[in-house]
């Protein structure tokens, strides 16, 4: 063969090459990581995470990757993560107790001390505190960002986009079975106290977007304040009141404004809130809880 020949042969097969891999990209064989998302970039992945966000957990629990949680918070304390071992609070997690888990990423949220993530940047370790979501388009969003860190740009990706719609179809039936058990409006509302002041999920808000599955009508659904006007609440009197605690059941019962709400004799449920608005497993059983009290049948 001649050295001409040969020289087109290996440049053809150069050729073919470059187009196998441009072929590949394509079709999403990209590698998995490095992935950014947030402004982080994860370079590889994660295998000790330590969570210390409850609605983190939740969503990271419904995507299949709580497998790699080898560390949690004191807030995180749904049934199925106590066997994993705490490392402190949410705000001031015990940096030492991290390391010794060999952490490589903590998801952590707005209440993590400064001084604190300061320090876990210092050791190399991620931090991640990605903004909660309050549609559903936003959490869709939400979980494939938390998908893409624990399990790559393509894989991750397709299994939490997955999760996320088996979640929000199962959002949608139990909406469809409520709004076709009754041929009324039933109002309801959600209440919770915040350093003393009474609140609710308002207008904008992920509760709102929970109470909107319920097939009920949010007495506050169309107001910008969170903050409660007790007259106003007084004049709606909705059938069915949820709330945080036993603490905004005394209040509400001790109230001169409030105290003969129709709600009060017997339709006062409590739904921690911490429950009522996260956004994995932990939330539809709240949901259902819900709708178990408003349609004791089970029509839910």
């Amino acid at each position: 063969m001649t050295t001409c020949k040969k020289r087109i042969i290996s440049a053809l097969i150069a050729l073919m090459m470059v187009f196998s891999a441009t072929i590949l990209t394509s079709c999403g064989e990209e590698p998995e990581y490095p992935v950014t998302v947030g402004g982080i970039t994860v370079n590889s992945e994660p295998h000790n995470a330590v969570i210390l966000d409850k609605n983190t957990a939740d969503i990271i629990s419904c995507i299949g990757y709580d497998v790699k949680m080898s560390g949690r918070s004191d807030e995180v304390d749904q049934n199925g993560f106590k066997v994993v071992p705490s490392v402190g609070t949410a705000a001031v997690p015990s940096v030492s107790a991290i390391e010794k888990l060999n952490a490589d990423i903590v998801f952590a949220n707005d209440a993590l001390d400064p001084t604190v993530l300061s320090e876990l940047e210092g050791k190399g370790i991620t931090v991640v505190a990605l903004e909660p979501a309050n549609t559903p388009k936003q959490l869709k969003n939400l979980y494939c960002k938390l998908g893409m860190i624990l399990g790559g740009k393509n894989e991750g990706k397709q299994t939490s986009e997955e999760a996320f719609d088996d979640l929000y179809n199962t959002y949608k039936e139990l909406r469809d079975a409520a709004e076709n058990s009754t041929n009324t409006q039933i109002t309801v509302c959600y209440l919770y106290m915040d350093n003393g002041v009474l609140k609710t999920t308002a207008k904008g808000s992920w509760g709102n977007t929970m109470l909107s599955y319920t097939g009920t009508f949010n007495v506050f659904q169309n107001e910008t304040s969170d903050t409660v006007d007790p007259e106003m609440l007084r004049r709606a009197n909705p059938a069915y009141i949820f709330c945080d605690c036993e603490e905004v059941v005394e209040y509400l019962k001790t109230s001169d404004v409030l105290g003969h709400l129709d709600a009060l004799n017997g339709k006062t449920v409590v739904v921690p809130y911490s429950d009522f608005m996260t956004q994995g497993y932990t939330g539809l059983s709240a949901l259902r809880t819900i709708l178990n009290t408003i349609f004791p049948s089970g029509d839910d």
